[in-house]
């Protein structure tokens, strides 16, 4: 990476500063005592007040979109019932909500990047958090080199309006805009902020870096007292949190670094509009998500798994820090009420925070364990009319909305459409933004030493949330010759699970194929995750023999909970009527698992009841004859051995067993009536 502070821009522009933009020009001052507007402007101190602005709010719609990332209703209906978001309280008492569907992988990078370009993720591009770097094929944080297609405020800027943009996913390399552009890097939960202080393209103008790194300094990282109020550490625990450096992989020091990204978020996005007023402004916040992968084990009701003491540590720590995200939205929704704009909050998915949430932490590739459906909508303002009623409404819907609020015309490749409930303008003729829109980023030169400290630092914390197991970390230089795009193994099975999920499994299993012939040459070693999509596509177009052979290979490359995973396969063979076919399948896959772990009891038991239940008493009485000389005896392998003894005319030997289960518990009616049936010489049914 170049550390000059300046970079050339992808398309052919003049460099500009902050104190070249018209909207946030500072005052005529003598040659000499000028010094960084951005420095002056967001290191301030004191609260910004509306008043500060330069000059004032260009006439026409606005729009102040806020995502926070991961939060869902069951939470936050919570929350508002017990008075904790006062302000999101008094948004909802004034417009309206809808529940938000989105779609699986229900990853953020996609997601957010479907809300900003109205596109699918497989025709925008961004289908991983990590990309490839295309010269030296080195795993790098997710960047908008990845992204194919423009984004709304390159179509705004493009019409003229003027824009900003806090924090938004794949947004660096910054991009030259119509206002302001803060990259995802300058406030990163996934980020070493002293790393961050020496990267480039941080933002658009390339001067507002002083002053968000500025910030970052005073904001990000919150004394004990700030920690304390939602955390019931001692100052000593704080204290010995933070000389470790643990960051997001210790309780204490990973709320107090999400909390000060959302913090530092907050700040530069209320600073900024300020200052410039833009007519469309996106903030993101990622801490509403990460906050529920760092502490949702500890959250109420109290999980089995944990103890009292860390309960009572860290219960309060999610409802606190959306406590915080709360207060800032409030702060931006003042300016937004105030200037008539329309305010839009909106999650990219839903969060398991409930008794229904996994009993395990966010560790070993967890992280999508937590994430589930629908995500939340929420809207105030001039174009919305408040109903007590929540609707539906889908993430393909925002962007067409956000179009008609600011009068902007669609791209015809959108399948989404403007959200019901909402007072749109007239619509425009349809256009395609990738002609009508152009992206001129800035271009940075390339630094390994950096880049590596970068990608490492990034892909440490996605482990540390649950994102990644560790086996992605590291990468092969001998690639093919003919790979020279960013993808990686984990976007080709992305793009796979976005089109099986709507049903276009032949074009997914072609997606499955590339991640599979990728993955070792990436990875160094195969990938369960990999292994486990393809077999899903090969399972849903009747692919049944090669989908077992890969779900195997998943479970030997290392899949978290194996014998759950069987338990998912056989299920899928015994649900609705059992055909013939159905149990031969289910013999088929058990034996290849039984093969693959022939010393695995759980495998080979399972193995005898699919026999069992295919008649094939003469294969299955010997599993269940050595499975019974285990000790301590187990009563169903007992009962089974009876059963399947019963099955081939040896009753002596099936009275046996069943003595044997009673004799173990003799709480067992059902096994009573079938040693009764038995000794009255009864067939087995």
């Amino acid at each position: 990476m170049c550390r000059n502070g300046r970079h050339a821009l992808e398309r052919s522009a003049p460099a500009e500063t902050l104190e070249s933009l018209p909207v946030l020009r500072s005052a005529p001052r003598p040659r000499k005592l000028i010094v960084p507007v951005a420095l002056t402007l967001l290191a301030a101190a004191l609260p910004a007040r509306a008043s500060s602005r330069q000059q004032p709010a260009i006439p026409g719609p606005r729009v102040v979109l806020v995502g926070w990332d991961g939060a869902d209703w069951k939470l936050l209906d919570l929350l508002l019932k017990e008075g904790r978001l006062p302000n999101l309280a008094a948004i909802i008492a004034r417009g309206r909500t809808w529940s938000f569907d989105t779609y699986q992988p229900m990853s953020s990078p996609l997601i957010w990047t479907t809300i900003a370009t109205g596109r699918t993720p497989v025709d925008h591009g961004v289908l991983d958090f990590e990309e490839l770097d295309p010269k030296t094929r080195a795993k790098l944080p997710i960047s908008g080199r990845s992204r194919k297609v423009p984004a709304i405020w390159n179509l705004a800027s493009a019409k003229g309006m003027s824009v900003g943009v806090v924090s938004w996913w794949a947004t660096w390399p910054a991009e030259k805009v119509n206002g302001f552009l803060v990259s995802d890097r300058a406030a990163s939960i996934l980020f070493d902020p002293e790393e961050l202080s020496k990267s480039p393209a941080l933002t658009w103008p390339e001067g507002l870096a002083d002053g968000v790194r500025l910030i970052w300094r005073r904001e990000g990282m919150p004394p004990y007292e700030d920690v304390a109020r939602g955390l019931h550490v001692t100052r000593a625990e704080f204290d010995a949190a933070v000389a470790a450096k643990q960051s997001l992989s210790n309780p204490i020091t990973g709320y107090r670094k999400i909390l000060g990204a959302t913090r530092v978020v907050g700040k530069v996005a209320v600073e900024l509009y300020d200052r410039s007023a833009p007519q469309l402004l996106m903030v993101y916040f990622e801490g509403t998500d990460a906050i529920g992968h760092l502490l949702g084990r500890y959250a109420p009701p109290k999980m089995l798994e944990e103890s009292d003491e860390d309960f009572g540590k860290y219960k309060d720590g999610i409802a606190t820090l959306y406590a915080e995200a709360d207060r800032i939205l409030g702060e931006l929704a003042r300016r937004a009420e105030k200037d008539g704009a329309t305010l839009i909050l909106a999650s990219d998915h839903g969060f398991r925070q409930g008794p229904d949430r996994p009993a395990f932490s966010s560790a070993a590739d967890t992280a999508y364990e937590w994430h589930e459906q629908p995500g939340i909508l929420v809207a105030a303002g001039p174009a919305v009319g408040h109903s007590g009623v929540r609707g539906r409404a889908n993430v393909f819907d925002l962007t067409p909305t956000l179009c008609r609020l600011l009068g902007l015309p669609v791209d015809p490749a959108f399948e989404g459409k403007p959200i019901a409930g909402v007072s749109l303008r007239p619509a425009k003729a349809p256009v395609s933004w990738e002609g009508a829109a152009p992206v001129e980023r800035l271009v940075v030169a390339a630094d390994a030493e950096a880049d590596k400290k970068f990608a490492e630092e990034f892909t440490k914390q996605l482990i540390s949330l649950g994102y990644l197991t560790g086996a992605e970390s590291s990468a092969v230089e001998a690639r093919p010759s003919d790979r020279t795009g960013t993808e990686t193994s984990r976007s080709f099975q992305n793009a796979s699970t976005f089109l099986r999920e709507r049903g276009k499994t032949k074009e997914a299993a072609a997606w499955d194929r590339k991640a599979h012939a990728v993955s070792t040459l990436e990875e160094n070693q195969n990938s369960a995750a990999v292994w486990e999509n393809l077999s899903a596509t090969l399972y849903q177009i009747g692919h049944y023999e090669e989908s077992d052979d890969a779900l195997v290979k998943a479970l030997q490359s290392g899949s978290f909970d194996p014998e759950v995973t069987v338990s998912r396969r056989a299920k899928l063979y015994t649900e609705g009527p059992k055909s013939r076919e159905q149990r031969r399948r289910l013999v088929s896959f058990m034996r290849k698992v039984v093969a693959a772990y022939p010393r695995n009891d759980h495998y080979r038991a399972s193995l005898g009841k699919a026999l069992f239940e295919d008649r094939d008493c003469a294969s299955a009485q010997p599993i269940f004859a050595e499975l019974a000389q285990r000790t301590p005896p187990d009563p169903e392998n007992l009962n089974l051995l009876a059963l399947t003894s019963w099955c081939r005319g040896d009753r002596s030997r099936a009275e046996d067993a069943f003595k044997r289960s009673l004799a173990v518990n003799p709480n067992q009616p059902a096994v009573n009536e079938g040693l009764s049936l038995l000794r009255q010489g009864q067939p087995l049914r």
